[in-house]
Parts: structure tokens; sequence; C-alpha cells
């Protein structure tokens, strides 16, 4: 910036470039914009869901609890917030609150049961179908392969393999009985499903 004779003041903000995958292979789409929101403050409703590296909050009088909690918890981290005026805590929820009430009725009486079974720790007679996003099998088959909960089920099917028809894919106990691979270039795209070798198929 200095050897531009750019005040030092100033924020210098760079564009970003990202590819849309397509599906044609005849042309690729690039689109190229600045990574800026196009205001200079936004209420806290509005910043609800979103995400920021930094963030500034005008804190007023008034403002509810769940206001702060929105407002406060919008930056990524804690050092990448700055607040302007006097934080004062909020009180604490009335004995009658409706999320206070339900928090202590699911701890009383709602309780939540956790229990996990295996397909691989099962003793039961069942038919399991793994279903999985792989995102390159190539990249990812050892841990396929090496997924003990995933050689437990019946079928696998993993889909955008980006794989090509001279790609090696075998997996030790299971045949492929369908395949969809990339024509040309490796793209998200492409599908295979496994069985397994010996099939106990439930009664």
């Amino acid at each position: 910036m200095q050897n531009r004779k750019t005040d030092l003041t100033l924020t210098p903000i760079e564009s970003i470039i990202r590819q849309i995958n397509t599906r044609s292979t005849n042309f690729k789409v690039e689109r190229k914009q600045f990574p800026v929101v196009p205001c200079e403050a936004m209420t806290v409703y509005k910043s609800q869901g979103g995400t920021y590296e930094k963030i500034v909050v005008n804190l007023k009088k008034g403002m509810t609890r769940s206001e702060l909690y929105v407002a406060c918890s919008r930056s990524t981290k804690a050092s990448g917030s700055y607040l302007i005026g006097d934080f004062v805590p909020p009180k604490p929820p009335e004995h009658n609150d409706s999320v206070t009430m339900m928090f202590k009725t699911m701890r009383s009486e709602r309780m939540i049961k956790f229990s996990l079974e295996f397909p691989e720790e099962s003793q039961r007679e069942r038919f399991p179908v793994i279903f999985h996003n792989v995102q390159s099998l190539n990249k990812n088959i050892l841990d396929v392969k090496s997924d003990k909960t995933v050689l437990s089920a019946s079928m696998i099917s993993l889909v955008e393999t980006r794989t090509k028809p001279n790609d090696s894919l075998e997996i030790e106990g299971f045949k492929v009985v369908h395949r969809r691979d990339c024509n040309d270039i490796r793209k998200p795209f492409g599908q295979i499903t496994y069985a397994k070798t010996i099939l106990n198929t439930p009664q």
C-alpha cells in the first residue's frame, strides 16, 4: 500500500475467484467478487444465522438476553468481537420463563436414553444397506475397506465417486453390481454399488 501511495487507514479487500462446477466440459464458469456485505451496519435480527471474522456490537439500553446472545455470538472467535458502550449483563430469566421451564422438564421428565448399536455388533437378522457420499472413491477407498461398519453391510452404495472406467475399485468380500463413471474429466459425479458375495437375507 505504501508503494502505491494509498492511505494507510484504509482496509484493502481482495477479490475472490471461485469456479462453479458445471456438467459441460466445453467451458468453465468462474465467479469473481469482493467478499463484502453491502451495508455499514445491520440489525441484530438481520445478523442472525450469519458468521463473521470480526464484529462490532453497539450496545444499547434495554437489550434482551436473546438479542445480546445473537449479537455477541456472530464472530468466529472472541478476539474478533468489539463492543461499543458499557456491557451490562442481562437479568437472569424469570422462574416462569418458557425456555427455562422446558429445560427443567427435559432434565427431569424427558431425558433422552442414549442407545447406539453398531451394525457389526448386532445379532439380529437384517439386510443393512450403507449409502454414503464418498467425494472421490480413489482418495478414500482405504477408509472404506477398513471401516467395520461399512463392511458389515449387505450392500454398499457410494455416490460422487469421481471415478473413471479403468480405475480398480475392488473390495474383498463384495462384488460390483452397478457402476457409473466419469467419461472424461474427474468431477463430482459417479456411483457404484457393491453387494456382499455371500448374502444372508432375512426370511
